[in-house]
């Protein structure tokens, strides 16, 4: 069946079907997601990425809260917080590179090692007010995470059929992003108790009992890199990879712009904001991450990018909180497979030996260009306002889907 501008295949959809209703996508990828999690030796490492992924959404506010507290202001805990991001960046593409390198285990539980005692250290060092060490141990706990969700994706085609594979890359999306809308809740639970060291100690746990769950699982100690080539360039050698973290990078650009705009336009319904563009990108993934795959990925890619500029326009002209809400609802919606999307043509177009490490780039290319079109949606805020800020990111959305399609031949069917 045609459903706009892609083809959508169902299997054991009647022939008479018409088009398919979201909430029939829902179920059949429920139920796909079922036969993924039934496969042998795929609930262990599963769990373990659930785990690991709770913390991902508490930490950088529960850093934030014990650094401004321990100090009185706000300079030296947004310092902090950048930092724990930069770590996270350029550690995550480090990592990569040694997982496919050495194996995941070792890496793992290395990382995890080292990742607890940088985030021990840093509440030590906060009931000292010692800016430099609460720097240097927020650096290292970013640094040192351990990536189990791009350990994950590469076990996948170890794990399930090749038929399962492009949801089980959507199931790892899924996986990721619910336990990360529920560590601001936990967060919060826990502050109304205690105080943020706390909750940087159990982030911490909760790290490492994912990262052991996930690494010493058969899959995780049996999985070897394959064979590698020797380009410098690692991952990047591939064009594929390029073209998708340019369109990763393009994504992350526009999550950085919504959230402060968002803020900035109604401060006083920005968690409703961020709730609705959270879930419309988590349903979007669930119910269309695996319909739009394979035929034309450029151009399929490149039809989500073009449906992101006009849900930002659409935003930047509404003048009610409820308006903006599913302007954002829909945003999240076509950004949702569009990650789903990337993973899988990094998956499959990552150069040989470079599966884990393309996994990481492609993470790291959004954290840096959201906290680019965050940085940059604020100064906008400030100057002109929030509307030129998402009319100035619709239309460099929209001027990225000809780049996309100019580069189709680095994204084979």
């Amino acid at each position: 069946m045609r459903h706009g501008a892609f083809v959508v295949t169902v299997r054991g959809a009647r022939p008479d079907t018409g088009d398919l209703l979201f909430g029939e996508c829902i179920r059949l990828a429920a139920g796909a997601f079922v036969a993924v999690l039934r496969r042998p030796g795929v609930c262990r490492p599963t769990a373990g990425a659930v785990i690991a992924s709770i913390p991902i959404g508490m930490l950088g506010l529960a850093v934030l809260l014990l650094v401004q507290r321990s100090r009185g202001g706000f300079a030296a805990a947004g310092l902090a917080v950048g930092m724990l991001g930069a770590g996270t960046a350029l550690g995550m593409m480090f990592q990569g590179r040694l997982i496919d390198r050495f194996g995941q285990t070792p890496v793992l539980l290395a990382a995890a090692g080292a990742q607890f005692l940088g985030m021990t250290g840093l509440v030590v060092a906060s009931h000292f007010a010692t800016v430099p060490g609460m720097l240097v141990c927020a650096f290292l706990s970013g640094a040192c995470e351990p990536q189990v969700n791009a350990s994950l994706r590469a076990l996948w085609p170890t794990l399930v059929p090749p038929r399962l594979l492009p949801m089980a890359m959507t199931l790892s999306s899924v996986l990721f992003e619910a336990p990360v809308l529920l560590g601001p809740l936990i967060l919060t639970a826990i502050l109304q108790v205690t105080g943020p060291a706390v909750a940087i100690l159990l982030c911490a746990m909760l790290f490492a009992a994912g990262t052991v769950t996930l690494a010493t699982s058969r899959a995780s100690r049996a999985w070897r890199g394959t064979a590698r080539r020797t380009d410098l360039a690692g991952a990047l050698a591939g064009p594929g990879v390029r073209t998708a973290l340019l369109a990763a990078a393009g994504n992350g650009v526009i999550v950085g712009v919504v959230q402060v705009s968002a803020a900035a336009r109604f401060i006083g319904y920005a968690g409703l904001m961020y709730a609705a563009f959270s879930a419309g990108s988590l349903s979007g993934a669930v119910a269309f991450g695996t319909r739009l795959q394979g035929g034309r990925p450029a151009w399929r890619m490149a039809a989500l990018t073009v449906l992101c500029a006009f849900s930002l326009a659409a935003a930047s002209l509404t003048a009610t909180p409820v308006a903006f809400a599913v302007s954002l609802l829909t945003l999240g919606a076509c950004l949702g497979p569009a990650g789903v999307l990337g993973y899988s043509l990094v998956g499959r177009l990552a150069p040989p030996g470079h599966a884990v490490e393309a996994f990481t780039m492609i993470t790291a290319a959004g954290l840096s260009t959201i906290a680019v079109g965050a940085a940059a949606a604020g100064i906008a805020a400030d100057r002109f306002g929030s509307t030129d800020a998402l009319l100035a990111t619709a239309v460099g959305t929209l001027l990225l889907a000809p780049v996309l399609i100019l580069r189709r031949r680095s994204l084979p069917r």
